[in-house]
């Protein structure tokens, strides 16, 4: 895990005054869901492998809102991990490709899963770091409404693009070593 996601945890526990003891549990979460993010690429059926990586994200986030003592309605989350996947669309395409490639049994299947876990293990890791860091933001600016969270979001990934590439490329060079 990166020292970003771990600072990220900490800035976003401090911002919303909540205590270091969170930060641990975050951590923790993250790694789970990144780890299940690589066995459902795994899953042969496409398309159905995909529904089970946005699933995890989503309760990814909804395990850290609990833990950050946060809460928000199903509507508005799936809106944010909305806005979150769109904004990670290079490593979307990868996960189409590898899609394609369960379509051939065998081989096929053992493509997509390599090219997919590497790529969604990256992308679960910085999904999360991009969800802390506009956390943290968004409760100094205040707590507004869940709107003010997806600004946030949105302003997070416009202002860190090589600090989410670098995360997403050094992910990705650790789960393939």
């Amino acid at each position: 895990m990166t020292s970003k996601l771990y600072h990220a945890a900490a800035l976003a526990t401090k911002s919303l005054g909540v205590g270091s003891a969170p930060q641990d549990n975050i951590i923790d979460c993250v790694q789970l869901h990144a780890g299940l993010s690589i066995a459902a690429a795994w899953i042969p059926i496409g398309g159905l492998d995909v529904a089970t990586l946005t699933a995890n994200i989503l309760t990814m986030y909804a395990r850290i809102n609990k833990f950050l003592g946060i809460s928000f309605n199903e509507n508005i989350m799936k809106s944010i991990g909305s806005s979150l996947t769109a904004s990670l669309t290079s490593n979307i395409t990868l996960t189409g490709i590898a899609t394609v490639f369960k379509w051939f049994p065998g081989i096929g299947t053992i493509t997509g899963g390599i090219v997919m876990g590497a790529t969604v293990y990256a992308t679960t890791i910085s999904a999360a770091w991009i969800y802390l860091t506009a956390i943290a933001n968004w409760a100094k600016e205040g707590k507004g409404s869940s709107n003010n969270l997806e600004s946030c979001i949105e302003d997070v990934i416009v202002q860190n693009k090589k600090q989410i590439n670098d995360i997403i490329q050094n992910k990705e060079a650790t789960y393939s070593a």
